[in-house]
């Protein structure tokens, strides 16, 4: 029978890291959506991204994630099957990074394959890993304005 509860709040979990990923609410990230040795590797024809442990992967957050570099990041369509205190979630990824500093745009699908894990009650991501189906880079028309970013967003980082 499927743990549909379990399923709901996992589908939660990866919402908030969504939307603490493009507010680079680093803080909720360590307290409510990562396990303290948790792994991420995201692979694209562009970039091989490994690190493990939550420190390593917050400076990593921290310097790709800034006020001239930030992103629009949309999980879709997910396959979680739940196992007790553990799960396995297959997501769909569209994302959209712009850098200001090359005035650069990064567009992109992806499916992430996430591991979870139950901890004192609560679901967190043990493991994340993508790889990209599609990536295009672009240079960004001179005349296009940014007018807001959602790094620092103080209603989105609740």
């Amino acid at each position: 029978m499927l743990d549909l509860e379990a399923i709901e709040l996992i589908k939660q979990l990866k919402a908030r890291y969504f939307r603490f990923l493009d507010t680079a609410n680093w803080a909720g990230m360590k307290d409510s959506v990562f396990v303290e040795d948790a792994t991420i590797n995201f692979k694209s024809p562009s970039y091989d991204i490994s690190f493990n442990g939550w420190g390593d992967i917050e400076a990593f957050y921290k310097s790709a994630f800034t006020k001239t570099r930030f992103g629009m990041h949309n999980g879709h369509h997910p396959e979680i099957t739940v196992d007790g205190d553990t799960a396995v979630g297959l997501w769909y990824l569209h994302d959209i990074f712009v850098n200001l500093d090359d005035n650069t745009q990064f567009e992109g699908s992806a499916l992430y394959r996430d591991e979870y894990v139950k901890v004192n009650g609560e679901w967190r991501i043990k493991n994340s890993a993508y790889q990209r189906l599609f990536e295009q880079i672009s240079k960004r028309p001179d005349d296009v304005k940014v007018t807001a970013i959602p790094i620092g967003n103080r209603f989105a980082c609740d």
